[in-house]
């Protein structure tokens, strides 16, 4: 099964937006589920060779990490 590049699009803000609406609850998993959204639009922009976005993305991994850190040792 092939998933079309725009569904990969799709499902990357969905999870954005579940991250968003956790965060907005202080729930914690609001962290990997925005990695996972992350790591989404780092696939999707791999496939679009827009390696300007892969850099931006893997970025906020790394800052999405250091926020799950911060936010359980506090």
């Amino acid at each position: 099964m092939t998933i079309k590049l725009k569904n990969i699009g799709w499902i990357a803000t969905i999870f954005s937006l579940i991250g968003v609406f956790l965060n907005a609850y202080q729930i914690i998993w609001c962290w990997l589920i925005w990695i996972i959204a992350n790591s989404i639009w780092i696939f999707w922009a791999v496939k679009k060779k827009e390696w300007a976005q892969v850099l931006l993305w893997t970025i906020f991994i790394f800052a999405n990490l250091y926020g799950w850190y911060m936010w359980t040792i506090l």
